[in-house]
């Protein structure tokens, strides 16, 4: 698995943002879209997330990923300097690692080309202190019953995992990607029977949105 930056960003529009005119948010949205092409070399963006109906912390959530993360770093405060970047707030934002698993060579599906999609469903969590004071075997153990449990669902839901460890306040950064909200619902509470889970400590805020294409996803809020 190549090793990767990738970065969460959840943007919301402060009021002053419903004062602009329609015009003024229009070359805005301009201004925020040329910024990511000026970086689309260097940062891939797999997606512009628009989470209207599902978190009212949250208007979009970008998912980017890059070799340096610099880059991202250097893209996002272009963002906060440009016209756009004067009318939101980021209620979260989450850097993450690719590495290879402990217990498995599952690879993470944007980096396999796989394409984006309809809806992403993105959660952070933390796992309890004694399950890292678990022996090698019993860990294992429970990743692979976690993992069956997840394998039912596959194609149906696509999968990303990513390191936390030390980037932020989280230990794991997880991505569910479908068609099917329904098969998303099914697909996490049939998780919740896991016994990795008695071994849960915080895993949220869960951040749900549909995907739209950069321009799009900025024009849903003019």
């Amino acid at each position: 698995m190549e090793e990767q930056f990738t970065n969460h960003l959840a943007v919301k529009y402060t009021s002053q943002w419903d004062e602009l005119s329609v015009g003024q948010k229009k070359e805005a949205v301009k201004d925020a879209v040329a910024i990511f092409h000026k970086y689309e070399d260097t940062v891939g963006l797999r997606g512009a997330y628009v989470t209207q109906g599902f978190q009212a912390h949250t208007d979009i959530l970008f998912w980017m990923y890059a070799d340096r993360f610099q880059d991202i770093q250097d893209l996002q405060l272009d963002l906060r300097r440009s016209t756009w970047g004067k009318y939101i707030d980021i209620p979260h934002a989450f850097t993450g690692m690719t590495k290879p698993f402990e217990f498995s060579e599952h690879p993470t599906s944007f980096q396999m080309g796989v394409p984006a999609r309809e809806y992403l469903c993105f959660y952070p969590f933390i796992r309890t202190p004694e399950y890292y004071l678990l022996p090698k075997w019993e860990r294992k153990a429970l990743i692979g019953d976690h993992g069956n449990i997840g394998h039912e669902f596959i194609p149906g839901i696509l999968t990303n995992g990513v390191y936390g460890f030390g980037l932020g306040d989280y230990e794991w950064l997880l991505s569910f990607e479908t068609n099917d909200l329904g098969l998303l619902v099914d697909c996490v509470r049939k998780l919740r029977e896991s016994k990795s889970r008695l071994y849960m400590q915080h895993e949220w805020p869960f951040i749900v949105g549909r995907h739209f294409e950069l321009e799009d996803a900025l024009s849903q809020y003019i």
